[in-house]
């Protein structure tokens, strides 16, 4: 909530000569005026419509509760100066819901199976129990509560005989033994290695390891090994608590609550899922939605009327402190095997990049998604500070998918965290984009795709593509990839760290790779600048700069004619340094101090190898991610052991600060309520200075240590971390 409360103060728009309007769902009515908190709409959509007959500047000011509303928002043409805006009402943060309540008035309950049945009303097509969305029943068994929907040791394997309209199990799983008849259910198919589609079972026997589907997807990419599937979204499948069926035959609703009772509405909130996007912005520049959660529900911005229709843009679109719960679900429980409805803020189909103008998000959360995170195309994009967290347990997309799709131009994606999303390509931006600050974590780590990358850039994309100061670890996944089997030209890879990844890999030419650092990786070469790709006998990288680099295992990619290596190629191939000992030539790699060590090999030269410089005088080590109200991100992380000859302590600063105040000290309590007033204060430091030197360090000791952030006259009073030293 702090978190929510200082973007508030940071976002207060609306000039002096703007009128707000207010919207109360609860004690307001559409009769009203809207002038003032006692006179205030109900709907949202009351306040919308008023806004179209109003001038630029002017907003609604949203009361907290809950608004079920499919608001269709056109033709208002504010400007990035003066936008129209819709907001939470000051710290309050109402709730844009997808979901309808679901109080039958009668559950029938199975006692030997504890499942729940009920009649709706109303097709749905996601659960929400308690604000938390419940697993569609599946096959293998799997759950978001815990999130092993996103790991396929929780898949079915596809045996080797296997071939396009038909899976063979290949009997780990057991689908024959499972006893299930899985016809009529759907099948989640990645059976083409990055992309992955949704066709329903056409006939499986129970009792037996295999099944046909509708195989009229075009050229998959079929792959003989490596084809992975699980089932969904059929009654036969219904098993665990924590899992629902919808029959839309018969209207009911089948579950097995997570806590073995039938939901009580007196103290169990059980929702479903209705419509895709709450809002939908059509036609429309100078747009700002802000402060406000998404449950279950979404925006979509696009330009209706085509490419020859520049008067009716989509330009200066903004997201700003937005909490996307659940953005977008699939209809598959209804029979549809259709992409899910994405967030998406783009134009038309029909002209893509041709009249879009800038679309902006900031500071914004998106979690849960089923499928792409965020579709954005425009010119000048700003991506900003966001965290994209547990998004897309199934990949399904078309061929171009990852966590984020981006199609524009000139696109910033900066200082934004993605950590634990589940598509094989975390990042996919258009052409030149700017890729500076990000922090990607655990990139599809549970494998639910093959091929892919953190920070994936196509042939086309590479063209004045930036793309530096980025950290992405903890992948099976390449970390950062310049793709295609030609590659792009004149992109640049630089001051980049990567680690326990498939490495870094650039295809192309004219391209710029220095002082990049990728260690740990399960490739056989950390930094790959390809020089032939397989059997293709095109050179490429012939034009490329390769400087300043440090990895411990670097080459051209693997030469397929005698089973070697290839050299690196490169116009410029100097003063870096590949070699297994680069770790030990770093302060603390495993505990992310990427500081080369002073007077080690990596300091020897006229010029800095690697991203950081070493020592502490510069107060400043920069840390990728997306800032909060707090600090963040310590250096060492909590928990960690590290040397007692450590000099320094860095973190992850708040998001606008004037001041970090550091405490540190041997006890955890008296750290954690120190003041400036007692011993436990350090020092105090300005600007972007995030290195807090340290005293003498003891041997075998555990230390604490707290970052307060000032900024004006607030204090952010940070968490307490601690430390353990050992010997060397």
């Amino acid at each position: 909530m702090l978190f929510i409360l200082f973007m508030v103060l940071l976002f207060t728009p609306g000039g002096v000569d703007s009128f707000s309007y207010i919207v109360d769902g609860e004690n307001g009515a559409d009769i009203n005026n809207g002038h003032n908190p006692h006179h205030a709409f109900k709907t949202i959509q009351r306040c919308v419509d008023e806004l179209s007959i109003s001038p630029p500047g002017d907003q609604c000011l949203i009361r907290d509760g809950r608004y079920h509303e499919e608001i269709d928002l056109q033709g208002l043409k504010g400007s990035a100066e003066n936008p129209y805006t819709i907001k939470g009402y000051f710290d309050e943060r109402p709730i844009w819901d997808g979901t309808i309540p679901i109080q039958p008035t009668h559950w029938n309950f199975d006692e030997e199976t504890g499942i729940c049945s009920a009649t709706l009303e109303e097709d749905i097509f996601a659960l929400l129990f308690n604000d938390d969305i419940l697993t569609a029943a599946r096959w293998p068994n799997a759950l978001w509560s815990d999130k092993t929907i996103f790991d396929n040791s929780f898949w079915g394997q596809c045996s080797s005989q296997s071939s396009y309209g038909h899976i063979i199990d290949d009997g780990k799983a057991g689908l024959a033994e499972s006893g299930i008849n899985a016809t009529g259910s759907m099948a989640i198919l990645n059976i083409g290695s990055w992309v992955t589609y949704v066709r329903p079972v056409l006939n499986h026997e129970p009792g037996t390891n295999n099944f046909t589907y509708n195989h009229d997807m075009g050229n998959v990419h079929w792959l003989s090994n490596g084809n992975q599937y699980y089932l969904e979204a059929g009654l036969a499948l219904l098993d665990a608590p924590g899992e629902w069926v919808y029959e839309k035959s018969s209207k009911t609703l089948y579950l097995i609550p997570p806590n073995g009772n039938c939901p009580d509405p007196s103290t169990t909130a059980l929702r479903g899922r209705t419509i895709d996007y709450g809002l939908s912005i059509t036609n429309a520049t100078g747009v700002t939605i802000a402060n406000m959660t998404f449950i279950a529900s979404t925006v979509h911005a696009f330009n209706s009327h085509g490419p020859h229709h520049s008067d009716m843009n989509i330009d200066e679109i903004t997201l700003q402190s937005i909490y996307f719960k659940f953005p977008s679900s699939s209809h598959r429980m209804l029979g549809s095997s259709d992409i899910p409805k994405q967030t998406r803020l783009t134009a038309s189909e029909e002209s893509w990049s041709s009249y879009i103008g800038r679309i902006s998000v900031i500071n914004c959360t998106f979690v849960g998604s089923e499928g792409v995170s965020l579709i954005h195309d425009g010119l000048n994009n700003y991506i900003h500070n966001n965290l994209f967290w547990w998004n897309d347990w199934t990949g399904q997309d078309d061929r171009n998918g990852g966590t984020i799709k981006g199609w524009g131009r000139d696109t910033e994606f900066s200082s934004n965290t993605m950590w634990y999303n589940g598509a094989t390509s975390g990042l996919r931006v258009g052409f030149s984009p700017t890729v500076k600050r990000n922090h990607i974590i655990g990139q599809c780590a549970g494998k639910i795709q093959n091929d892919g990358s953190g920070i994936q850039i196509q042939a086309a994309g590479q063209s004045g593509a930036f793309v530096s100061h980025n950290w992405v670890h903890d992948s099976p996944k390449h970390g950062l990839r310049f793709d295609g089997d030609h590659g792009g030209l004149s992109g640049y890879q630089g001051f980049n760290v990567i680690w326990n990844t498939s490495g870094i890999m650039t295809k192309g030419d004219n391209h710029t790779i220095e002082n990049n650092l990728s260690i740990d990786s399960d490739s056989d070469c950390d930094i790959c600048v390809i020089y032939k790709l397989r059997h293709d006998t095109y050179i490429q990288n012939n034009l490329t700069d390769v400087i300043n680099n440090a990895a411990m295992k670097a080459d051209g990619g693997k030469n397929v004619f005698d089973g070697g290596r290839w050299p690196i190629p490169g116009e410029i191939v100097e003063n870096n340094y590949f070699n297994l000992d680069v770790k030990s030539n770093l302060v603390d790699a495993d505990n992310w101090d990427f500081r080369p060590v002073e007077e080690g090999v990596l300091t020897q030269g006229n010029e800095l190898i690697g991203p950081y410089e070493s020592g502490t005088e510069s107060l400043t080590y920069w840390i990728p991610g997306r800032k909060l109200y707090k600090a963040t991100t310590p250096i060492p992380p909590n928990g960690s052991s590290v040397s007692y000859l450590r000099d320094a302590v860095m973190f992850l600063g708040g998001y606008i600060a004037d001041q970090h105040h550091i405490y540190f000290g041997t006890d955890e309590e008296f750290t954690k309520y120190a003041t400036m007033d007692d011993e436990e204060f350090q020092l105090s430091l300005s600007g972007e200075h995030n290195i807090g030197l340290l005293p003498k360090l003891l041997v075998n000791t555990q230390y604490y240590w707290r970052i307060d952030v000032q900024w004006g006259g607030y204090v952010y009073k940070g968490d307490v971390w601690s430390f353990t030293t050992i010997s060397d």
